[in-house]
């Protein structure tokens, strides 16, 4: 059975509502880590609307998530 064009774009592409919800982080956050360069480029949709291709950024919130693991484990967010 083939794909939906739901399940492809999951595939793709990751959106900033999802990073929120598996880092446990703001909106604010992930947006400020934008800002500062902290991730690689977002693909600016619409209004304010980031997506971002997974190969491209899965590195980085790996690395984020450890970090974040690590602080909520000494009790620093």
């Amino acid at each position: 059975m083939p794909n939906t064009v739901q399940e492809e774009f999951d595939k793709r592409y990751i959106t900033s509502s999802e990073i929120t919800r598996t880092l446990n982080i703001s909106r604010s956050t992930l947006m400020d880590a934008r800002r500062r360069g902290k991730l690689p480029n977002a693909i600016f949709v619409q209004g304010q609307i980031y997506i971002w291709r997974r190969e491209d950024v899965e590195r980085y919130l790996s690395a984020w998530s450890t970090v974040l693991d690590a602080r909520r484990r000494q009790g620093v967010q």
